[in-house]
């Protein structure tokens, strides 16, 4: 029997692993967005800024989980495409805010029926129970690994 040395080190890989998932489940997203010109990042962050209009970048990046260069990437496109708006902060001038305009309120709303169509597809393909233990799992599993990061941040 071959012991646990013998593995491929990609076999047992926990980054390999759930880059790979994330990979997948992207693309079945981003799949059911394309007919709306969008990505789920894209996506993601149109939704968050329906829920709060005028928000720095670094703000942003924060409540989705991100960095601030690949939110910069994201409001790229959606900026040309006139769903999103960057203006100055009349605060802080070195601050620009990010805000949903009317086009991409319209467009996010339009592409909420392509993104319940993949979370349907996820449903469909894993199973309510695997897919609410999925969730549990990531939730629980983020929550473990950003909560001692961020204590050492507090030092």
């Amino acid at each position: 029997m071959a012991g646990p040395d013998s593995a491929r080190p990609t076999d047992a890989c926990t980054a390999a692993k759930v880059r790979r998932l994330a990979r997948r489940v992207t693309q079945i997203y981003d799949d059911a967005l394309a007919p709306h010109g969008l990505t789920i990042g894209q996506m993601g962050l149109l939704a968050s800024l329906s829920r709060r209009q005028g928000i720095g970048i670094a703000a942003l990046a924060q409540r989705l989980g991100a960095d601030p260069s690949t939110v910069s990437r994201l409001v790229r496109p959606l900026e040309a495409m006139g769903l999103i708006a960057i203006t100055p902060d009349p605060d802080d001038g070195r601050t620009r805010l990010v805000t949903l305009t009317e086009a991409g309120a319209t467009r996010r709303r339009a592409a909420g029926t392509a993104w319940s169509a993949a979370q349907a597809e996820m449903a469909e393909r894993l199973g309510e129970g695997r897919l609410a233990a999925l969730r549990f799992l990531l939730d629980d599993a983020h929550e473990r690994l950003v909560e001692p990061m961020q204590l050492q941040a507090n030092i």
